[in-house]
């Protein structure tokens, strides 16, 4: 009904202005507060979340039980609702929307087609046209479209409401998608009153991970994510959530892991329920650390809790380790990696050719009297500094000969004046590659030099003298 017949009926209505986007917000925030009650739940359209509840509702005491608890919840935060628990989420959704009766209603078993067949065609979740469609040649109820053959009612009205018609009399699956990853684990603490003290959500974490880590003891499983929910009394959920380096179950290290965040949590008005659920387990058998094969898993699981710690405080993004690549272009020749001891990735260790490369052709240039050898001739590779710039910054550099050292150049504001220097190394660019161009100007000269301080660098020229474009000079990295 337009809002100016509204009025014309009701003088005294009150109005506020649609706000879609604040109202989906407020319905995500719902569906995440109702899995108190079940991990898989999500938002239903605009006006309702869906619960699955199969295998949960015997930990509150049955459906009417949970129904009843999830009622009064809602009440005391006046929220007006109608709930409905079936067989199938077509059978739910109708009910709690077309159905007479007081809520909660509760379908049956195996009872959905005789509760919906005098339900509206409305029930099905069909667009207003087809609704019309069905109504116009005499189809206003769900039972009168159960009577009639699939065939006719997919040739005359679209595949969607035989479609329809069978998710919701449970004769076709209606996969439900959750609104976050569905745990692996999970256990629960509710109280009696609602806590606040920080010493009281650390006992209550205590408790938790002393319930999980018995149930990952009997599947020899470690954890590897683990989410900590803390609902509170107003309907938000505080979370923690970690990952481990290797997969662990060992409870004073997670306890400890996640005492580092409690800090974040904001308990507000009281936290009523605490859920720990892990996401993500991994295989874990017990292992022998006494004997001489035990040294190398005693050095894993010493650093495992180390990277915990790191990744926990700083964030996992933040923590990294290098791992070798086979490429002789000084940026790709290391990759960052995830530090987890137990998980390498990508290609591995370098080959066999890429550890014994052959000689540099790198020749000595311009080597003062007690400058011996910043190269020596026959090394398995020229020096490479600890320390690399990404990207290479940019220098301005002078020198005399094509193939010659920079015997000055300026970098970050500061001129530095060259007194001894190694060089040309030249590494092209790998053009059967997908990054690699094959353009000139991506072939690179490297030089190391030294200036009058005593400070070393590694420079490299990329381009040739006599190309379209001047070569440019860039400084990769420092020596120390």
């Amino acid at each position: 009904m337009p809002l100016a017949d509204a009025l014309s009926f009701l003088p005294g209505l009150a109005t506020a202005a649609a706000e879609p986007a604040e109202d989906a917000a407020a319905l995500r925030r719902l569906a995440e507060w109702c899995s108190r009650y079940s991990p898989w739940t999500a938002p239903d359209g605009t006006d309702g979340v869906r619960i699955e509840i199969t295998g949960s509702a015997h930990l509150w005491g049955g459906e009417r039980a949970l129904a009843a608890d999830l009622t009064a919840r809602l009440d005391r935060r006046h929220i007006a609702t109608r709930i409905a628990i079936a067989d199938t989420l077509g059978a739910a959704w109708a009910t709690a929307r077309f159905a007479a009766g007081k809520s909660p209603v509760i379908l049956p078993p195996g009872d959905c087609r005789n509760a919906l067949a005098p339900l509206p065609v409305e029930a099905l979740r069909l667009d207003p046209a087809t609704t019309q469609g069905l109504r116009r040649v005499g189809l206003k109820r769900v039972g009168d479209l159960s009577a009639m053959p699939r065939d006719a009612l997919t040739s005359r009205f679209g595949e969607m409401v035989a479609r329809r018609l069978d998710q919701t009399q449970g004769d076709s699956p209606e996969p439900l998608s959750p609104l976050g990853e569905a745990p692996t684990r999970r256990v629960r603490l509710s109280f009696a009153e609602p806590i606040a003290d920080p010493a009281d959500l650390l006992r209550a974490t205590e408790r938790l991970v002393e319930d999980l880590v018995p149930r990952l003891a009997r599947e020899r499983i470690g954890a590897r994510r683990l989410d900590l929910a803390f609902h509170r009394v107003d309907g938000r959920v505080e979370r923690i959530r970690l990952g481990t380096a290797r997969p662990s179950r060992e409870p004073r290290h997670l306890v400890a892991l996640f005492k580092e965040r409690l800090d974040t949590v904001d308990p507000g008005l009281g936290i009523e329920d605490v859920i720990l659920a892990a996401f993500a387990v991994e295989p874990l058998h017990p292992e022998q650390i006494e004997f001489a094969d035990g040294a190398q898993g005693e050095r894993t699981g010493g650093i495992a809790p180390l990277l915990d710690r790191l990744c926990n405080r700083l964030g996992l993004a933040a923590v990294s380790r290098l791992e070798p690549r086979e490429s002789h272009i000084p940026e790709r020749a290391s990759v960052r990696v995830s530090p987890s001891p137990t998980q390498p990735c990508g290609l591995g260790p370098p080959s066999p050719a890429m550890r014994e490369r052959v000689p540099s052709a790198a020749r000595r240039v311009r080597v003062p009297q007690g400058g011996e050898g910043l190269v020596r001739r026959g090394s398995a590779k020229p020096p490479r500094p600890i320390r690399l710039f990404e990207p290479p910054e940019p220098v301005e550099a002078f020198w005399l000969l094509p193939d010659d050292p920079p015997f000055r150049f300026t970098w970050r504001r500061r001129r530095h004046r060259v007194t001894r220097a190694d060089g040309p190394e030249r590494i092209a660019d790998e053009w059967w590659r997908p990054e690699g161009s094959g353009a000139g100007n991506a072939v690179r000269d490297y030089y190391r030099v030294e200036d009058e301080e005593g400070r070393r660098f590694w420079l490299f020229r990329a381009g040739f003298h006599g190309a379209d474009r001047p070569p440019c000079w860039f400084v990769h990295g420092v020596f120390s």
